[in-house]
């Protein structure tokens, strides 16, 4: 909803100053085409905003236009011409990635000698060895993750996608010594209990 108080707040403002017409005197017909395409120029170039700014407050306006075409329909023409701006294309940045010793320097981050440090630390891992989604690491349950033998953890997706990936020796190790992590032998519900817990024994949210 700020988003698009904040776009009417300035569209207000921009059109009194270009049509000479307060907020309470205007009707959709003055919300053409030239109009919506002078204020977005007038956000790049008066305003410095970006092209993702940009096509924001288009889109903002675009929804409006959109209900607003059902109730006045001597306006369709108008809206018509107004919907059909389109977005402003511009260059997404690449996405970098971080080298091993970054890596490593974020799995550390926790401090091991507490329980939470040492949960974290070991949630950190999995993540990093499995690539699941936080959702899907905080989702695991004990007996979704198997240290025995063929060591896996069964991962449960969006859309039901469940894929199963086998952990490293360095992950099993962790999760293996943690403390914060219940073992199935002590667990009821055949190992329904959640794997990564706050320290009042709740899931993590």
């Amino acid at each position: 909803m700020a988003a698009y108080r904040d776009t009417f707040r300035l569209l207000l403002g921009f059109a009194e100053a270009k049509i000479g017409k307060a907020p309470t005197r205007l009707i959709l017909a003055d919300l053409n085409a030239q109009l919506i395409l002078d204020f977005l120029d007038h956000l790049e170039k008066e305003r410095s905003n970006g092209v993702r700014t940009r096509n924001a407050r288009l889109a903002a306006l675009r929804s409006f236009l959109k209900y607003a075409a059902h109730y006045d329909l001597t306006a369709l023409i108008i809206i018509q011409q107004a919907l059909a701006i389109p977005m402003k294309r511009f260059d997404r940045p690449v996405l970098g990635f971080l080298s091993r010793e970054e890596m490593q320097a974020i799995l550390e981050a926790p401090d091991a000698r507490t329980w939470a440090g040492e949960r974290d630390r070991t949630l950190f891992s999995l993540m990093y060895n499995t690539g699941a989604r936080v959702s899907e690491a905080i989702g695991l349950r004990v007996g979704e993750v198997i240290v025995d033998g063929a060591a896996v953890a069964h991962l449960h997706g969006k859309g039901r996608k469940d894929r199963s990936v086998p952990l490293w020796r360095t992950t099993v190790g962790l999760i293996v010594s943690a403390t914060s992590i219940p073992r199935l032998s002590s667990v009821d519900g055949g190992g329904a209990v959640r794997c990564f817990r706050t320290s009042a024994l709740r899931a993590l949210a």
